[in-house]
């Protein structure tokens, strides 16, 4: 099945169950009373530090669903996914009638219980034991591990266990709540994998899950959390793990083009590109949308910009100016290139297919970093980027395909679209010089002052919107 034997997880997965449970029921004896005591003399409080708040979601189903099907993006492995969602659904039908089963309170509940008058204390509702998302982690990580290396089957051990231990550090649950989590989530994952190995095979064509109904679930899983989850869960969705989306969306670009083509041929191709030539003319409109959208929101919601001075700077806003300049770098570079009615193959064009729209990404990411709530910002800019900047990219190489037909061919075969990789630096021939004649003749020697003042406009805003006329604290 992969680097692990499934054949030995028959002995030795069950064998690991039987010692994780007889250990629960050690802890809940003799070590669930001690540890309680020690956190209630000397508690710890992890309310304030946001990256371990974002590893505890971890153990959260619907982030390991989210989680689960990128990976199927990134690598179209249906199995493991599959499995581990059948895990999930075992996990669902036994830790929920056994928390209300056995209606145990909490840590934190117990010392709530204390501090009230009252001689009776209700236990209904109350869902300590066992612990769901050790279980939930467990069985995730429990069939994942069969599909992956050794060194990251440790990491996700580690990152179980981790989650576990913060679990009873934050008075959420007892010892023996995680223990018994462990051991039932480890327990779900097996079964999982005997099911899907004896009676129930995941694979095609029997399953299929298509990318499609992937890319839903991504898109669906953050809508629902927003709307019906707690207040704080969508803002550590996307602002810790959506970078993944875009990691993922650069990854599967090819298999997206392919399909866009596929779609294409269903429609008059004349129409279509009508369609996408009009996109690509009016692709600087996605900005011009977007951007006072995103301000108005930031200033309607008091959400000041990272600062960029000296004396008082923000990483995100360093982060956010680098990444302006090496976008105006490379579109810089790429016009010193650009003669018209050549097909451009030297300096940033040895690498990538599109530097212009590369080196444009990166200037509006920058802006964005600078800008706080990048939740929000995120979220309005990437589909109209999506929209006409892809249309302005698959317009460009239908026209570059029928214009040069075979050559095109041959350099689009070696070169990415915009991420340039080492395969392309390495095979990179500068054919041609940059030239400052091709360069001032274009449009850019406007653009470029444009671009590196945008930093600046912001930190104006700021100073402006914030600090002077409105004073908005």
């Amino acid at each position: 099945i992969s680097r692990l034997n499934l054949s030995g997880s028959c002995v030795f997965l069950p064998a690991f169950i039987l010692i994780l449970g007889l250990v629960a029921v050690w802890s809940y004896f003799n070590l669930d009373q001690r540890v309680f005591s020690l956190l209630c003399q000397k508690p710890v409080n992890w309310d304030g530090n946001f990256w371990l708040k974002a590893f505890t979601y971890l153990g959260k189903a619907w982030l390991l669903i989210w989680l689960l099907l990128i990976w199927y993006l990134s690598t179209g492995r249906q199995r493991p996914i599959l499995i581990a969602l059948l895990a999930l659904v075992i996990i669902f039908l036994t830790v929920i009638p056994l928390k209300i089963s056995v209606k145990r309170p909490r840590p934190y509940e117990v010392i709530k219980a204390s501090q009230k008058t009252e001689k009776q204390y209700d236990l209904d509702g109350h869902t300590s034991f066992p612990s769901g998302d050790t279980a939930t982690v467990f069985a995730v990580a429990t069939v994942i591990m069969f599909f992956v290396s050794w060194p990251w089957a440790c990491i996700l051990l580690a990152a179980c266990t981790g989650i576990a231990l913060l679990r009873v550090t934050a008075m959420a649950h007892y010892p023996s709540d995680v223990f018994a989590g462990a051991a039932v989530g480890s327990f779900a994952g097996w079964l999982a994998m005997q099911i899907e190995r004896r009676w129930l095979p995941l694979e095609p064509p029997r399953f299929n899950l298509s990318r499609g109904m992937a890319i839903w679930g991504i898109i669906i899983i953050p809508l629902s959390i927003g709307l019906f989850g707690g207040s704080g869960e969508l803002p550590v969705l996307l602002k810790t793990y959506g970078l993944l989306v875009v990691c993922i969306l650069l990854a599967a670009k090819a298999g997206k083009y392919r399909k866009i083509k596929a779609i294409a041929k269903l429609v008059d191709s004349e129409r279509f590109d009508c369609i996408l030539n009009w996109l690509r003319k009016r692709r600087t409109l996605s900005l011009k949308i977007a951007f006072p959208i995103i301000i108005a929101e930031n200033i309607i919601n008091g959400k000041k910009p990272h600062e960029l001075g000296f004396s008082d700077f923000s990483v995100m806003a360093v982060l956010g100016l680098i990444l302006v300049l090496a976008g105006t770098f490379i579109r810089f570079w790429a016009r010193g290139h650009f003669e018209k009615g050549s097909l451009f193959t030297s300096g940033p064009y040895a690498l990538v297919r599109h530097p212009l729209y590369f080196g444009s990404i990166l200037v509006v990411s920058g802006i964005l970093f600078q800008l706080n709530n990048w939740l929000f910002n995120w979220a309005v800019i990437i589909p109209l980027v999506i929209v006409f900047y892809g249309a302005a990219i698959i317009y460009e190489e239908r026209s570059l395909e029928k214009k040069f037909g075979k050559q095109w061919l041959l350099y689009k075969a070696k070169r990415p679209a915009m991420v340039p990789s080492l395969q392309t630096w390495l095979l990179q021939r500068q054919s041609r010089k940059w030239s400052w004649k091709v360069y001032l003749s274009t449009s850019e020697r406007i653009a470029t002052p444009i671009l590196l003042s945008l930093p600046l406009l912001v930190e104006l805003m700021e100073d402006l919107v914030f600090e002077g006329m409105l004073g908005i604290q």
